[in-house]
């Protein structure tokens, strides 16, 4: 046994869920630190037993309904102290494990009944002759824990369908995030960071084929979180992702008919490598529809999304630039893509009134902002300055407050365009700070900046 040994079971015991199965499993470690190694067989088999009543009890608490009836009948045998009935639950619990509650794989199934077998020549030596009598060894031992612990303990309970069904679930709650990082958080914490490879290629397809069936338009209208979530899955779970993914897509795709096929878009636009495993006639196919449906079509499926497929850019930026101005604005309000920050500056530089330049400012330029960089700060300041209905609309201050907040990371290289503004503001003013259209918000974020 040796000392990197002993630390690599360590550390997947810190990383055992349930405090009680955590508990139970060092106490095999001690023992087979100390050589009792019957013991430690025995103790391993006990935090199985225990794990998995404990998974059963957490899925039952989330409306699984085969937990539900597991429990039941562990409860019932406990309540009354029925021997047989306890004996029969644990002698058939990786089964149980494995088809109904879907917490193992057949491979894992195999692995922990080994251990199993081997508790019963440890706790039932009478059965074998003293010739016979088991002698495990310190590599089997310590071959049991670490089976133990990869196979089962270290995971959460999210195996199988009954995971699925309350990912689901969690998409369509009113309490799944909404943003990028928030998804990011959730989903790692959730479903990726202790899940199963079985789990996460199941998941992988549930993502990608769940808004094209038909009868799931709740998920359909989900597509934005579900492509973020699809990306984040990409970047925790890449080996996996790229061996279920590639060939799927590559099938899946040719069988979506045109009402749903430019859904697609959200996805490649999150994860672009997707473009590149679509069949070139789904490509072909996609184009088309983007040239040829109306602007409802292009604003429900999110098509602008995927500006950053190069391949697509040429024609979603043609598709944008037939539309008249107020459609624009709909489309960029709704897709606030990098593209489009050169077509929302000119938009908003050219407001007729104070009233339309508020109007500009909210539904143009803060969608966009994030996606400013020094340059399209200089183009903005050049706007204000250059059209008097905005530079003195009462909602202008608000608005480039915002997009300074936004744009921070832009401050070294835009220091001296939002300067150059606000001194140009307070020239206007006879030289008053203080004055409201000399932007004082402005110049104290500057001072404190």
């Amino acid at each position: 046994m040796t000392m990197q040994a002993v630390t690599d079971i360590d550390v997947l015991a810190l990383a055992v869920r349930d405090r009680e199965s955590r508990r139970l499993i060092e106490e095999a470690v001690t023992a087979y630190r100390g050589g009792a190694l019957r013991s430690a067989i025995m103790s391993v088999w006990i935090a199985i037993v225990h794990d998995v009543f404990s998974k059963a009890r957490e899925l039952a608490g989330q409306g699984d309904a085969a937990s539900i009836s597991f429990v039941g009948k562990l409860d019932t045998a406990i309540e009354h102290k029925n021997i047989v009935q306890m004996q029969t639950l644990e002698r058939e619990l990786l089964d149980t494990a494995k088809d109904n509650l879907q917490l193992v794989t057949p491979h894992e199934y195999e692995t922990l009944r080994r251990i199993q077998e081997d508790r019963h020549l440890c706790a039932h030596p009478a059965f074998i002759t003293e010739d016979e009598l088991f002698q495990p060894s310190p590599d089997l031992v310590r071959s049991h824990l670490v089976h133990a612990l990869q196979c089962l303990l270290i995971h959460a309970p999210l195996q199988g369908k009954s995971a699925l069904n309350r990912f689901k679930a969690d998409v369509l709650s009113p309490s799944f995030p909404s943003t990028e990082e928030g998804i990011r958080t959730f989903v790692s914490a959730k479903y990726l960071n202790r899940s199963k490879d079985a789990l996460v290629a199941n998941l992988i397809k549930v993502l990608l084929k769940g808004p094209f069936l038909e009868g799931e338009e709740e998920l359909l209208k989900k597509k934005r979180q579900l492509a973020w979530t699809l990306s984040e899955v990409a970047a925790k779970k890449t080996r996996i992702f790229e061996d279920v993914a590639r060939p799927f897509v590559g099938q899946f795709f040719d069988g979506v008919d045109d009402g749903r096929l430019l859904s697609i878009c959200t996805f490649i636009g999150a994860e672009s490598q997707l473009w590149g495993w679509l069949s070139e006639p789904v490509k072909l196919r996609i184009v088309r529809l983007i040239e040829e449906c109306a602007i409802e079509d292009l604003k429900e499926h999110l098509v602008f999304d995927a500006f950053s497929i190069p391949e697509m850019a040429d024609t979603l930026l043609a598709k944008f630039t037939s539309f008249q101005q107020d459609e624009r604005i709909q489309l960029l309000s709704d897709n606030p893509s990098r593209e489009f920050v050169p077509f929302g500056i000119d938009i908003y530089s050219r407001a007729g009134s104070p009233r339309e330049a508020d109007r500009l400012g909210q539904t143009v330029v803060l969608p966009l902002a994030r996606h400013f960089d020094a340059d399209d700060i200089a183009r903005l300041v050049d706007a204000v300055l250059g059209n008097s209905q905005i530079s003195y609309a009462s909602g202008t201050a608000d608005v480039l407050v915002e997009v300074f907040k936004l744009t921070a990371s832009a401050l070294p290289a835009s220091r001296g365009y939002w300067q150059r503004f606000v001194d140009e503001m307070t020239a206007q003013h006879g030289g008053k700070t203080d004055m409201p259209y000399s932007y004082p918000s402005i110049r104290a974020k500057l001072e404190a900046a």
